[in-house]
């Protein structure tokens, strides 16, 4: 699960780096771009699919700023060397509430609340991100499923965007009803690989966006997607 936002010579941000063995397309991706540098790196939750691409990142993209959930992961492997990492950058820890402008681009941080990060369910306290870029929105839902995406949609007020990363990859616990009334995306954006541990994308969840009417692209039957923003509107362009 990674999400690169990019506005040519003013902005670069990542949002998650993906898993160890895929950092490297990642950073392919961003040199392909032209980016050398970072504005910043957001890692929504410390799960290794979500961090461990940076390894490979890291060494060949220079970072200016370093921003996660706050949460803990140490019984999980490479946590350790994810903390070392980090230090390496002026680091900031992101609540609901706060707002990165990079560029055009606006980031506002709407889960989870603050000092509520450290769930002992790691995709509980996951970020969820809304970007905004010349009137055109992304709800960027992290991994927040279950009883956590009901906790937010609870003061989720004015989250509508045109296009939804969907949380945990597709999975069954995430997606409800409300949160895609609430939201009103036309396209649905699920990150997964082909062969997963938790059998994403659920057949519920790509059911119940069709019964909204939201198209769908998934990267383990496309690979990269890309979204161009224009005051034209977007286009989605697949590889």
């Amino acid at each position: 699960d990674a999400t690169i936002l990019h506005q040519p010579d003013s902005c670069a941000v990542l949002i998650d780096a993906g898993p160890l063995i895929h950092g490297h397309r990642i950073t392919e991706k961003l040199l392909e771009l032209g980016v050398s540098s970072l504005d910043a790196v957001i890692i929504t939750h410390p799960h290794l699919d979500h961090f461990a691409g940076l390894f490979d990142i890291a060494p060949r993209i220079s970072i200016k700023q370093f921003f996660d959930n706050g949460s803990s992961n140490s019984s999980w492997e490479y946590f350790d060397d994810y903390q070392i990492l980090k230090k390496r950058y002026p680091y900031s820890v992101l609540a609901r509430g706060q707002t990165i402008s990079c560029g055009s681009v606006r980031i506002d941080v709407l889960f989870p609340e603050p000092g509520k990060s450290t769930s002992n369910d790691l995709n509980a306290g996951s970020l969820v991100l809304l970007v905004s870029f010349q009137g055109f929105r992304l709800l960027h839902m992290g991994d927040v499923a279950g009883r956590a995406e009901s906790d937010f949609l609870q003061f989720a007020d004015d989250i509508k965007a045109q296009v939804i990363k969907v949380a945990h990859h597709g999975a069954a616990d995430a997606t409800a009803d409300l949160l895609l009334e609430k939201a009103a995306p036309e396209l649905a954006i699920i990150s997964t690989a082909s062969e997963n541990r938790i059998s994403s994308p659920s057949e519920v969840v790509l059911a119940r966006l069709s019964q909204h009417g939201i198209s769908s692209y998934r990267t383990d039957e496309i690979g990269s997607i890309e979204i161009s923003v224009s005051n034209k509107g977007y286009r989605v362009n697949t590889r």
